[in-house]
């Protein structure tokens, strides 16, 4: 097992039975949903995953100008856990869902110099819980497969490890 997998496993498992429970929803919607809302050309979309009240979650798209609310655009820390916060008070989970080139594209360069057309390799995921007073944070790579037709495909140990939680 790999330092993300340990990491992840081991965050999940120090939450309590019932906000567990509701963070591996919203995190099997995200590894659900993530590579059809995924483009080679646009990377990792910003997407929030919150429960619906019905036993599931939901994904919407979200933009920076939603994000933008909750402080400037390069005051990253501030929105990261504000947007998903505001809404686990009112669905009672949520995440935000971004790649790891978001910088890139709010500010149109790379970070360190990198092209902004460098491609996403993970899907990072900051949740939220309304019993959590700070919820974890969570980060999955990911490849690319096909040349044609490219798919965005999570390496194996993400679902393992969503499972193994699951167990416990």
């Amino acid at each position: 097992m790999d330092q993300a997998a340990a990491y992840t496993l081991d965050e999940l498992r120090k939450l309590d039975p019932a906000v567990r429970t509701d963070v591996l929803r919203v995190l099997d919607r995200v590894v659900r949903d993530l590579p059809v809302h995924w483009s080679r050309r646009e990377g990792v979309p910003q997407l929030m995953v919150f429960l619906d009240g019905h036993g599931d979650a939901r994904t919407e798209r979200t933009g920076l100008r939603e994000l933008a609310r909750h402080g400037f655009l390069d005051e990253f820390h501030r929105w990261v856990r504000g947007v998903p916060a505001e809404k686990a008070e009112e669905h009672g989970c949520a995440a935000l869902v971004y790649g790891d080139r978001i910088h890139a594209r709010i500010n149109r360069i790379g970070p360190f110099g990198s092209a902004r057309f460098a491609p996403d390799t993970r899907a990072h995921v900051c949740v939220a819980h309304r019993d959590l007073l700070m919820a974890p944070g969570f980060s999955f790579t990911f490849d690319i497969e096909g040349r044609l037709f490219p798919r965005l495909v999570f390496h194996d140990w993400v679902s393992e490890t969503l499972d193994r939680a699951r167990l416990r």
